[in-house]
């Protein structure tokens, strides 16, 4: 995998050991190229390590977030997800009822810092934004999220 080699170097620079647990963890997210739960992560890495306990996932995911690898978000209904760092600054979207994912760019979250920077004089140093709604083809499926229904 492409990022192991500077993700060893990089837990050793922050004084941490680059175990064949966290390694497992960092090749899961990478081939899985999407936000992942912590209990996705735990059922990717499963075969190769079965003893490995849900706890280890949150121990790594808490560390690799310290040490700035990943972001950790909440994205609506306390739905907690983690990705590389591996891209620019950029909000996120997600469905409620088919839970897709989609990135909102920097270049919007920047048009958003300019006018609350211009309204309300406010210098914004971070802006982390999650909006939850129905993407197009679950409004035109006339989908219902699970737990909106009777």
């Amino acid at each position: 995998m492409p990022h192991c080699h500077p993700i060893r170097r990089t837990l050793r620079q922050h004084g941490c050991r680059a175990t064949p647990q966290r390694v497992v963890i960092l090749e899961a997210m990478q081939a899985s190229g999407r936000h992942m739960t912590a209990e996705e992560i735990h059922a990717a890495v499963r075969d190769r390590f079965p003893a490995m306990d849900l706890s280890t996932v949150y121990r790594t995911l808490r560390l690799f977030t310290r040490l700035g690898l990943l972001e950790r978000h909440v994205l609506g209904e306390g739905r907690i997800v983690y990705e590389w760092r591996d891209r620019p600054s950029h909000g996120h979207l997600r469905c409620r009822s088919c839970h897709q994912i989609f990135h909102l760019e920097e270049s919007v979250l920047e048009e958003l810092r300019q006018e609350i920077q211009g309204r309300l004089g406010l210098s914004v140093e971070q802006i982390t934004l999650s909006v939850l709604g129905l993407c197009s083809r679950c409004r035109a499926r006339g989908s219902i999220p699970s737990e909106a229904k009777p």
